[in-house]
Formats: C-alpha cells, sequence, structure tokens
C-alpha cells in the first residue's frame, strides 16, 4: 500500500505488539528540510551521553534495515526479518488490519528498540505529522525545522496549513524547539499550536549545511542535560565531507535537496566550479522545483556542465532524462552544456570525468534516491562493508 495518512493502524497494531513504542522516552522530529540531519546528531548526543539509542529515518539509501539503527549502526537483516514476521502475525489477527510500507517499518523499529532495550528513541517523522505514524511515539520533547512547500496533495497548499500538519506533533506540556518562520501565518499556527510549550529559535538562513543545526541540537541537548559533540558527527550520504572522494582527482559534494527550498540553498552555497549530476523523482510541479536550479546555473559561470540521470529507487519513478532536458531547454537554460545517461553508475562516472578534464569540482544533487544509488555503486565498485558504510555517527 502507498501513502495512508491516519493513527488507527499502527495504534491498532501496536497495542496488539505489547505497545512497544511506550519502553522509552523519544525526541520527535517534523520539518521539511534538514529533520533526518538533527535526528542524526541527536542520536550521536545521545549515544556520547552513554544512552543507548534508537534511530528512526526514512528513507533509505540502499537497504531497508538502515531506517532503524542502534546506536547509529543499522539493525540486522536477520532481526528485521524476524521482527517483520512478528508484524505480519499480527497484522493478520482477525479483523485483519494492513499497514502501509512506512507504517510496517515504523513498528519494526519500534519492536527492534524494545527488544534492544533502548533508553532513548530518536524519531523522524514520514510524512506531515498530525497524522504521521509516528505520532504515537511517547515524546517527552518536539523539534521543528523548516516549513516549506511540498507534498501539497497530503499537506495543503498554503504554508499554514502544511504548519498546521507538521506543529501538530506537539503534544500539551511537552516542549516545542521550533526554527522561527519568516511567514508571519506560519508563526501564528505554532504558536497557537504549542502556545507556552513553544521555544523559538532564529532560523539561520545558511541552507542545509550541516552546522546550521548546531543551535538546535545545543538546545536539545541542553534541555535533556547531553553533551552535544556533532562535530564529527557522520549521516552516510548527507553530511558534510561524505563522498567526496568517490571520484579520483575531483571533489565531489553530494545533496540530498529534493525540493524547491533545499535545492536553491544548496546550489547558491556552492563557491567552487562545479559540474552537477541531476537526477530527481517525479514532482507535482516539477517547473517549480526545478526553477532555482536554473536560476543558480544561469547566473553565472560557476557550472559549466550539468549531466541528467535517472534514480533507481524511491516511491516515485524518475522524471526521464529527456523531459528534464527538455524543461531547462524551455525555461532558457539551452545555453548550459548537457549531458545525458540514465544510468546513474555510468553518468556519475562520465561527470566525474567532465569535472576532471574541466578542473572542477563535482555536485550530486536532486534525490536522496539518486544519492543512494551512487552509494551502491560506489560499494560494489570498491569492494566495501556497506553496512560499515551505512553506520552513522
Amino acid at each position: 500500500m502507498g501513502v495512508k495518512l491516519g493513527l488507527e493502524n499502527c495504534a491498532t497494531l501496536l497495542s496488539r505488539l505489547g505497545n512497544p513504542h511506550l519502553d522509552f522516552p523519544s525526541i520527535h522530529v517534523a520539518g521539511s528540510n534538514g529533520k533526518g540531519s538533527v535526528c542524526v546528531q541527536l542520536s550521536a548526543a545521545a549515544c556520547a551521553s552513554d544512552l543507548t539509542t534508537g534511530l528512526f529515518t526514512s528513507p533509505h539509501l540502499v537497504t531497508v534495515e538502515e531506517r532503524i539503527r542502534i546506536n547509529g549502526r543499522p539493525i540486522s537483516t536477520e532481526t528485521f526479518d524476524r521482527l517483520l514476521g512478528s508484524v505480519r502475525d499480527a497484522a493478520e489477527i482477525e479483523p485483519e488490519c494492513s499497514p502501509t510500507y512506512f507504517e510496517t517499518t515504523f513498528l519494526v523499529a519500534m519492536l527492534a528498540f524494545s527488544e534492544a532495550g533502548v533508553e532513548r528513541g530518536i524519531i523522524e517523522t514520514g510524512l506531515g505529522g498530525r497524522l504521521d505514524a509516528t505520532r504515537l511515539v511517547k515524546a517527552d520533547l518536539c523539534i521543528l525545522t523548516t516549513i516549506s512547500k511540498e507534498h501539497s496533495e497530503f499537506l495543503g497548499e498554503t504554508l499554514a496549513e502544511i504548519a498546521t500538519e507538521k506543529a501538530a506533533i506537539h503534544r500539551p506540556g511537552v516542549p516545542l524547539i521550533a526554527l522561527q518562520h519568516d511567514d508571519s501565518l506560519v508563526r501564528r499556527v505554532i504558536e497557537q499550536t504549542a502556545g507556552d510549550d513553544l521555544s523559538w529559535l532564529p532560523s539561520s538562513h545558511i541552507g542545509s549545511t550541516w552546522s546550521s543545526h548546531t543551535q538546535m541540537i545545543e538546545a536539545a541537548a541542553k534541555y535533556l542535560g547531553w553533551e552535544a559533540p556533532t562535530e564529527d558527527c557522520v549521516w552516510p550520504g548527507r553530511s558534510e565531507g561524505y563522498g567526496e572522494n568517490w571520484i579520483d582527482g575531483v571533489v565531489t559534494r553530494l545533496s540530498a535537496a529534493h525540493n524547491a527550498e533545499s535545492l536553491a540553498n544548496d546550489l547558491a552555497e556552492v563557491l567552487s566550479p562545479s559540474v552537477v549530476l541531476l537526477g530527481m523523482s517525479q514532482k507535482t510541479d516539477l517547473r517549480t522545483t526545478l526553477e532555482p536550479v536554473v536560476a543558480e546555473i544561469c547566473k553565472d559561470d560557476k557550472f559549466p556542465q550539468i549531466v541528467f540521470t535517472e534514480p533507481t529507487s524511491g516511491r516515485n519513478p524518475a522524471v526521464s532524462v529527456e523531459e528534464m532536458s527538455a524543461m531547462m531547454e524551455n525555461m532558457e537554460a539551452g545555453h548550459i552544456l548537457k549531458a545525458v545517461e540514465r544510468d546513474p553508475g555510468k553518468a556519475f562516472e562520465m561527470a566525474g570525468a567532465m569535472a576532471r578534464e574541466l578542473k572542477c569540482e563535482l555536485l550530486v544533487i536532486g534525490s536522496v534516491y539518486l544519492i543512494g544509488d551512487l552509494l551502491g555503486y560506489v560499494v560494489d565498485r570498491d569492494g566495501l562493508d556497506l553496512w560499515n558504510e551505512l553506520t552513522a555517527h
């Protein structure tokens, strides 16, 4: 089953499974951008404070087990399969209850964390907040990152409507730390939802760089009495510097940016001339998402060449290289040198060769699934241990 917002399925199944989600306190994180990065850094802080820590994030890059980490390491395939069987058994009890893919992984995570004696859960919201399965965890701290236009078919057409869904992770009497938004209606929604439990943090406006979350991590750590050692924290495929040596002789930057806000931020932060490798999943409004890409690429000579490719994983199909190229032409970016290669691994090597020849850096951007494809490709190419590569912090 695809996306089906609501709490009834998981509430029923958690009850049948013995309510494992109530065996540990959790930090619940929602937002449009940065929530995964915040979760990983919070997990690192919890582990540094000698707490057995469960980290639930989505989507995964290469394998489903990486959604469920204990002390930063994905649970084993054997553990995942065994607990998945428990979820299936619970679902088949009459009356049968059919969870979605996301709900199933969340239920496996709760079982895994309970079984491992986790002392602290760090839980990333899947979609929205109010009707997301993760809303059922026992949270003693909630965090709200950015609010931007995304998933309008589920969350609403306006920023205020989207903020209403995301701010609903707040529980009465539980602190909510939120980034202050420029839009007064968004701020009003969050203030009305959280009341006296709300603590604003000033928005840094420095995009999705790793350090842009430091203030939020420090605020959460101070509230919980933790250390906040985030400088050396690694978030495979996302954290600063990860994958920069994947192409010999070329500095490679990986960006999981996939919506208009994060794409604009990450492209604006590029300081050195860079070849761009771009691959995206289908969007409700592809043109709107691509506008900041075109604006940045056309601004100066910083991006001399772009290679289009097609991510092979993810819930939605990839935007074809033909559609991407045609749309860029229609948006007056026809003067940029373009190349196409459907296969992400081949496209990566092609773009890397171009960057080496032009003495540029390489920027990979457009989809977290593209990064997952390339991580899997590099693991196979270089004979690496996948679980070691997927271990965070």
